[in-house]
């Protein structure tokens, strides 16, 4: 972080000294600001190397990072402390849905679910909640409202195990795998072992 705000300096005081135009200033700032941000998200979105993936969590000095790390580590304890460091009151509530639905208390992730905002999230979460419970025409209802391509198959893979073709999602999965990467990619490594642990 230091030495991005060194490289801005030293880039606008070489542009200073040379009178450059402010759109120059701007451009070259833009271009600071984007290498920044593709470098410090990278991993999340890009990787297709699990563990670089879980190590860019790990040590992330955002609380949401370290959080998912916890919780893809069956860490549960530990990721629920990082939820309080949580800024986002939306983020937070989210991922203590996510917490929630992994100790298996549909009851209050429900609940607390519901006062999220209306997004992809939220409507993903309450139709993996409903089918959980067997609350098919619930399940039903929320997953029409997920648009997302990612998310929706994730939910008709979670009705195919429902319906006993387990091993035929987890082969799915595993041939799904190559093509994934950063968060997605954890999620659905995730996702496979445990369905693999399950006894459906």
């Amino acid at each position: 972080m230091v030495w991005f705000f060194i490289g801005i300096f030293a880039a606008d005081l070489l542009l200073g000294f040379m009178q450059a135009p402010v759109w120059a200033f701007i451009v070259v700032n833009l271009i600071f600001i984007g290498v920044y941000m593709f470098k410090s998200f990278y991993p999340v979105l890009f990787e297709k190397n699990p563990e670089k993936v879980l190590n860019y969590l790990k040590n992330s000095k955002h609380p949401h990072f370290p959080f998912f790390y916890y919780f893809f580590n069956d860490q549960l304890e530990e990721a629920e402390q990082k939820l309080s460091q949580i800024k986002s009151p939306n983020y937070q509530r989210l991922n203590h849905v996510n917490l929630l639905v992994k100790r298996k208390q549909y009851d209050e992730a429900e609940e607390l679910a519901q006062g999220l905002k209306d997004n992809v999230y939220k409507w993903y979460s309450l139709a993996g909640i409903a089918i959980e419970r067997g609350d098919l025409k619930s399940y039903k209802i929320y997953r029409e409202k997920v648009r997302n391509p990612f998310y929706r198959k994730l939910l008709e893979m979670e009705e195919m195990v429902q319906d006993g073709e387990k091993e035929k999602v987890i082969s799915e999965l595993e041939n799904l795998i190559p093509d994934l990467r950063g968060s997605k990619l954890l999620s659905v490594i995730e996702y496979k072992q445990e369905l693999l642990k399950r006894g459906v």
